[in-house]
C-alpha cells in the first residue's frame, strides 16, 4: 500500500539510507511484506537487501570500519526482546539500570573512536539493531548502526 511504503521510505531516510534504488526497495518490500505486518520488521529486511548499498555509501576508498560493543551486549539485547508465539519481536523491555551502563559503556567506546578522527559504523545484532540504533541516536546523532546481516561482502 502507498502508506505502507512511504512508512517504510522515512524509517529510511530517518537513518540517513539512500532510497534512489527505489526498484531494489520495492522488490524487498513485496518479499516480505506477506509474511510480516510490521513497519520496522519490513524496514530491516529491506535495510538487508540493500547491504551493499549501505555499506558502500558509509565506506572509505571500499572499507567499512566497524566497532562492537560485544557479545555481553548483544546477549544482554537478545534478552530484552519479548517475542510472540510465532517468535516475532513485539517488545524491548531492558532494565533501566543496564540501559544506563549500556550508554555508559557505549559513549566510552565510541568518544575513544571519535576523538582519534575515526570514522566508523556501530555492528550489533540483527534482532537488537532498531533499538540499539534508538538508544545511540540519542548520544551520537550521526552514528550509523548496522546489525551484522548488513555487512557486505566485497
Amino acid at each position: 500500500s502507498y502508506p505502507g511504503l512511504q512508512a517504510v521510505l522515512k524509517l529510511l531516510l530517518a537513518e540517513r539510507v539512500s532510497i534512489r534504488n527505489l526498484h531494489l526497495i520495492i522488490e524487498a518490500i513485496a518479499e516480505i511484506a506477506p509474511h510480516v505486518r510490521r513497519t520496522e520488521q519490513i524496514v530491516e529486511h529491506v535495510r538487508i537487501r540493500m547491504a551493499q548499498q549501505i555499506c558502500g555509501d558509509l565506506s572509505e576508498g571500499g572499507t567499512l570500519k566497524v566497532l562492537r560493543l560485544g557479545n555481553r551486549w548483544d546477549l544482554a539485547f537478545h534478552q530484552s526482546l519479548k517475542r510472540d508465539a510465532k517468535g516475532e519481536v513485539r517488545e524491548f523491555d531492558i532494565d533501566p539500570r543496564q540501559l544506563e551502563e549500556f550508554g555508559q559503556d557505549a559513549t566510552k567506546a565510541i568518544r575513544k573512536h571519535l576523538e582519534a578522527g575515526e570514522r566508523f559504523v556501530l555492528v550489533t545484532a540483527p534482532d537488537a539493531r532498531p533499538y540499539v540504533r534508538m538508544i545511540i541516536e540519542r548520544l551520537f546523532t550521526t552514528l550509523p548502526v548496522l546489525s551484522h546481516v548488513e555487512i557486505a561482502k566485497g
